[in-house]
């Protein structure tokens, strides 16, 4: 079974993130109350996806991350940050096609346990392998107001040194390269190894003006830490509250063998929002002709003394759909309808709809 190590010592949220963990039964929790003791747990035990706080009680977050990057290159990392600090937003990462991912507190578990999964995924198919990629790595150094050289090195042969004072990159170096040109290059490189040793007096002068997230090739979504730009957001496509909303909770079911999608359908049939684990699902092909279906079933159940039908669920040897009605007096009559892989655990995904689809028609 996955292990999932949580380092924070922040007691209410640790609270409700092992809540969530009851759940899911595809990881076993592991957690940790400071760095020290997440450092002897990544020792002792194999981890599949790290999870820390950017506070600990005995160690700066960004130092314990750059110890992954270090000893432990190929875990994806999920920072947790606190409310109000900065969140970056990668201008040509749409998903999560990296290995570390920030999520804000307090954590909507649904949405941690989404990036879990994707870290998993990731994992299992091999592209962690080449570890972290220094862009993703940049905003920490803002996030935490940073004053430090740091020793970047990248494949076994690339090694290069850049200079922060409370989190504003100061100087780069590498090979005969200095400066913005350094900088630039550097932030490209993957597999990076990092650690940090005090700023030397002799480099404390700014030489580069240009703000770190350029670097990063990302922007702020939040208020910016002291001393840096705000830069205009490039926002994703629009989506409605409901779909947001149903994408945040999707995360839970990210985490079910053999999940596949699931669609929201409005009275007449519409299709109004819907999720995917991976490859977009054309619910418009069928979705029609199984609400049809729901309906001629909800007659014949109170015809035959069944009282009001809730749902059903169809089993072929491609896969099951689900199909669910939410509670009209309560939600509105909303019709959802998931798609499973022949493996699939249909019966948990039930129990997980009837969980979430309160939250989700919460956003109509």
């Amino acid at each position: 079974m996955d292990k999932v190590l949580i380092v924070t010592s922040d007691r209410n949220e640790l609270s409700t993130i092992r809540q969530g963990f009851k759940e899911l039964h595809h990881f076993e929790l592991l957690t940790a109350l400071n760095g020290q003791t997440a450092i002897d747990t990544l020792a002792k035990m194999s981890i599949s996806v790290f999870v820390t706080d950017i506070n600990l009680p005995d160690m700066d977050g960004v130092e314990l991350l750059a110890h992954l990057t270090r000893n432990h290159r190929s875990i994806p990392c999920i920072v947790m940050l606190n409310p109000g600090q900065p969140k970056p937003w990668f201008v040509e990462r749409t998903g999560h096609e990296g290995l570390l991912y920030y999520i804000e507190k307090p954590i909507d578990f649904g949405m941690l346990a989404s990036m879990i999964v994707v870290g998993l995924n990731l994992k299992d198919e091999g592209q962690t392998r080449k570890g972290m990629t220094l862009k993703h790595f940049l905003p920490l150094l803002a996030i935490s107001n940073k004053t430090c050289r740091m020793d970047v090195a990248s494949g076994g042969q690339k090694k290069g040194f850049m200079y922060f004072h409370s989190g504003v990159l100061l100087d780069a170096v590498y090979d005969d390269k200095t400066g913005e040109k350094a900088a630039k290059e550097m932030a490209q490189w993957d597999g990076v190894s990092l650690s940090f040793s005090e700023l030397p007096g002799k480099r404390k002068a700014r030489k580069i003006h240009t703000d770190l997230m350029k670097f990063a090739g990302a922007t702020w979504k939040q208020k910016t830490p002291p001393g840096l730009t705000l830069e205009p957001e490039t926002l994703p496509p629009a989506q409605t509250k409901l779909e947001l909303t149903l994408k945040r909770h999707a995360g839970v079911l990210k985490t079910i063998k053999g999940y596949l999608g699931l669609a929201v359908l409005n009275p007449e049939g519409e299709i109004i929002a819907s999720d995917s684990a991976g490859e977009p699902v054309d619910f418009k092909a069928f979705s029609s002709e199984f609400n049809e279906l729901m309906a001629h079933c909800a007659r014949v159940v109170i015809q035959k003394g069944f009282e009001h039908c809730t749902g059903f669920t169809i089993h072929t040897k491609k896969g099951s759909i689900i199909m669910t009605i939410s509670d009209v007096y309560k939600e509105g009559n909303y019709r959802f309808i998931g798609l499973m892989s022949p493996e699939g655990n249909g019966y948990f995904m039930q129990v997980q709809l009837e969980k979430i689809i309160p939250h989700i028609l919460a956003a109509v």
